[in-house]
């Protein structure tokens, strides 16, 4: 089976999709409007993947919101389509409504999967009523619509009017993501491993922070492991609140080194205003580190009250304060909802059977 990849080469998510359909035999090449960094580039070639790309970065001025420099896309269609008649795929597969979904309805090739990931369909179309129209438009045409959350779906259905979407969760490779039984912290280390941005909810776990060191008197580090636009603003507010003994910000950590920082945490964080399915979470868990999630998106499947970890409102900087101290001091508890959240992931989430519901999608068109 031969599949054309629509979807951003630098992003972990593509190549672990990559790697594992590889694995399972499936002929791939890779269309990205951007060149992967070098360290990527050599990754993908163990897989014997092609990749193709327009090489558009710099022509795009900011990729976190539409604007119109992005109608630049449009220059990748030709090669796009070039590429179609060279490698002749049996599947087209698009990962973004946005971008690689449009590029991928004006190719006309078919059958066209496509995989939404979060902001395309929670974020983007809210901002106005043509990019709405546009999304619309690329649902509309898709043979097949791929969802990593429930919750995703209900907006699909809500919103596009279509029912068939297929839920594949982006799940954790249990290999990787496990518990270090030989890590005895000598310090209660709470975190999170989200790109510091505004809804994200770092601010907030910086208020939390905080209450815990001053008002409640406990000798607890936050760590906050990733970049993003807000990374100084962030870095200034713990100096102003007077955390720089107590708050650390790690900085970017590559995929493949990112276990021994969930391993750090007693507790992991991840109180987002919106999320579409909390792919970090079920990391943590993975590790059996209990989380304190919001009660938002897809935040509500990975992580449930009282069983796998803790759920509050988002924004709640003394709901979250006062969820870190009854883990801290209730250490049983913690242990069972880490025990009880890996299990979960075991049972619901486990990556190799994600790939293989991918696999069968594919089969459908063969």
């Amino acid at each position: 089976m031969k599949i054309i990849f629509l979807s951003d080469a630098n992003s972990i998510h593509t190549l672990r999709w990559i790697e594992s359909l590889t694995l399972n035999n499936l002929e791939i090449q890779l269309f990205s409007f951007f060149k992967p960094k070098k360290d990527l580039i050599e990754k993908y070639k163990q897989f014997n993947v092609k990749i193709i790309s327009p090489d558009l970065r710099s022509n795009i001025d900011n990729l976190r919101e539409p604007n119109l420099s992005k109608i630049r896309y449009l220059k990748a269609i030709p090669l796009l389509k070039k590429t179609i008649k060279d490698f002749e795929p049996n599947i087209l597969h698009a990962h973004y409504a946005s971008s690689y979904g449009i590029l991928g309805y004006l190719s006309r090739f078919k059958p066209f999967i496509l995989s939404v990931w979060g902001s395309d369909v929670y974020y983007f179309p809210y901002k106005n009523k043509f990019y709405k129209w546009l999304i619309n438009l690329i649902i509309k045409n898709s043979n097949e619509i791929c969802s990593t959350s429930v919750a995703m779906k209900k907006i699909i259905e809500n919103e596009y009017n279509r029912n068939d979407v297929n839920v594949v969760p982006f799940g954790i490779d249990l290999d990787f993501f496990k518990p270090n039984n030989n890590n005895n912290n000598k310090y209660f280390n709470v975190g999170t491993i989200k790109s510091i941005e505004n809804h994200n909810g770092i601010d907030c776990l910086l208020d939390a922070a905080k209450k815990v060191i001053y008002d409640y008197k406990k000798e607890i580090n936050f760590i906050i492991v990733g970049e993003g636009s807000l990374r100084k603003e962030m870095q200034q507010k713990a100096k102003d609140l007077r955390l720089e003994h107590r708050v650390k910000f790690e900085g970017f950590v590559a995929h493949e080194n990112i276990t021994k920082h969930y391993n750090n945490l007693s507790i992991f964080v991840a109180v987002s205003e919106r999320e579409s399915f909390g792919v970090s979470v079920l990391e943590a868990a993975a590790c059996e580190i209990p989380a304190i999630t919001s009660n938002i998106g897809g935040l509500s499947e990975v992580n449930l009250h009282k069983e796998t970890g803790i759920v509050i409102n988002p924004c709640d900087s003394d709901k979250l304060a006062q969820s870190i101290i009854m883990l801290y001091k209730d250490n049983q508890l913690r242990m069972k909802l880490g025990a009880n959240a890996r299990k979960k992931v075991k049972e619901n989430f486990d990556w190799t059977s994600n790939v293989h519901q991918m696999i069968e999608i594919y089969n459908k068109y063969l």
